[in-house]
C-alpha cells in the first residue's frame, strides 16, 4: 500500500527511494542529506544520486543523461529551481 504524503512518518520518503528509477537523481528537502542517505542504504539504494534542492539552481545537471528524477513530497522548490526541474525531466532517458 502506497504511505499517505501529507502524513509526516508515514514513510512516505522510503517509498519514493525505494521505487526510484535506478541511477535516478533524489531531490531532497533541504542540504543535510544523512536523512535520505541513510534509507537509500537500508533499503540498498546506493545507486542513487542524493542531492539538495540547491543543486537545480547550480545547473552541474546540464550535459548529464539522467535515468530518472525524483522530489521528495515534502520538499518545496522556488521558481528558478522548479524551472530548472522542468528542464532537467528533458535529459531523462529510460
Amino acid at each position: 500500500m502506497k504511505p499517505n504524503p501529507n502524513v509526516r512518518g508515514s514513510g512516505m520518503t522510503t517509498y519514493q527511494i525505494r521505487n526510484a528509477p535506478k541511477r535516478a537523481v533524489f531531490i531532497w528537502v533541504n542540504s543535510d542529506l544523512s536523512y535520505p542517505k541513510t534509507i537509500a542504504r537500508k533499503e540498498n539504494r546506493e545507486d542513487l544520486r542524493i542531492v539538495s534542492p540547491s543543486w537545480l539552481s547550480e545547473q552541474t545537471w546540464r550535459g548529464l543523461e539522467l535515468s530518472g528524477v525524483i522530489v521528495d513530497h515534502a520538499a518545496w522548490l522556488n521558481d528558478e529551481q522548479y524551472t530548472a526541474l522542468e528542464n532537467l525531466r528533458t535529459r531523462i532517458f529510460a
